[in-house]
């Protein structure tokens, strides 16, 4: 099976290499001339807990694709999804599946162009980086959750399945949507902990700021809920745990206890380096898609979508990254 991984980053490069190491025909797609001339040059370094290895992978520019691929792994940032799509489609074979390692809810957008069943949701847990060209890095051995939107297993999916567990621990699940929700909760509440330079523990010392996140989570909850979603338990908590249908002090102690075996005071979430360095963040396909979505229940969300402005203005370099963002946003809360 040949295989493609549009965007060589943090999770298809680790992801791809991975697959290389065990043998597999992995090409390796990235927009970055620097890191696919590295890869070229001097192959990909991968480090892992388990010990660092360098793969020799092909790695091409998109416009330098060639060939047909049973297999297209999509790995880059939800706002160059469609982008993404239009590079590798003329280069799927017309049983190819496409298979979406991203935040945020992609695979309805893979299922217009190649529908249902050649359409694979992927929810990552695994924190990894670029640490520089032909370098990436992952804390964790990680672990994939993969699955068709309409919940039946086929033929592809198993398939899939096998090639992904070889390397990366893959369950396949019937709700990859709820599973989708659940991780998307996690990213909402990265974007949340972006205003600022210090860490979401930090953060999270002032009983407001606290109460802020409660709440927003809550809002995610809602939305989901009213949008028919089953949502899936994280390491980290469940979802569910905040909607408000529950009492503050029942989601505030669901809060703390997630806070309390989650995060360290040093850890600090990957969006606020991303906007340091002037990179156009997600935000619309996260935050964003929750407001979408709650507009379609009747759901009214207003600390995301506050939110989504406040960090476009600091993508815009119309905001500073600072704690005191944080007393603006929690006006807003009942």
């Amino acid at each position: 099976m040949k295989i493609v991984v549009i965007g060589a980053g943090p999770i298809g490069g680790i992801v791809g290499g991975r697959l290389a190491r065990e043998g597999y025909d992995v090409t390796l797609v990235d927009i970055d001339a620097e890191h696919v001339r590295s890869i070229c040059e001097q192959g990909l370094r991968v480090d892992v807990p388990d010990g660092s290895f360098r793969v020799s992978v092909p790695a091409v520019l998109p416009n330098e694709m060639e060939g047909k691929f049973d297999l297209g792994l999509v790995a880059v940032r939800s706002n160059y999804t469609r982008h993404a799509l239009a590079s590798v489609i003329p280069y799927l074979d017309k049983d190819g599946l496409l298979v979406s390692l991203q935040n945020g809810m992609n695979p309805p957008l893979f299922e217009e162009v190649v529908g249902p069943d050649r359409t694979i949701g992927a929810v990552v847990r695994m924190r990894s980086l670029k640490l520089g060209p032909g370098h990436v890095k992952t804390a964790a051995r990680g672990r994939l959750f993969i699955g068709h939107m309409h919940g039946r297993s086929t033929p592809g999916l198993e398939a899939v399945h096998s090639i992904l567990n070889s390397v990366i621990p893959t369950t396949i699940t019937s709700n990859i949507r709820g599973t989708l929700w659940s991780k998307l909760s996690y990213a909402c509440l990265g974007m949340l902990g972006s205003l600022a330079k210090e860490s979401v523990k930090t953060i999270c010392e002032d009983a407001v700021n606290r109460r802020l996140f409660v709440a927003l989570l809550g809002e995610v909850a809602s939305v989901g809920t009213a949008s028919g979603v089953r949502f899936e338990p994280l390491a980290e908590y469940h979802p569910s745990a905040f909607h408000p249908s529950r009492s503050y002090e029942d989601r505030l102690a669901a809060f703390n206890e997630a806070a309390e075996k989650n995060w360290e005071r040093h850890d600090r979430v990957t969006t606020p380096q991303s906007l340091n360095a002037g990179v156009t963040t997600h935000v619309d396909y996260t935050l964003g898609y929750v407001t979408r979505e709650g507009d379609k229940v009747g759901l009214s969300t207003p600390l995301c979508h506050h939110l989504v402005r406040m960090i476009h203005e600091i993508e815009d370099r119309k905001r500073p990254l600072q704690i005191q963002n944080y007393p603006e946003l929690a006006c807003l809360m009942g």
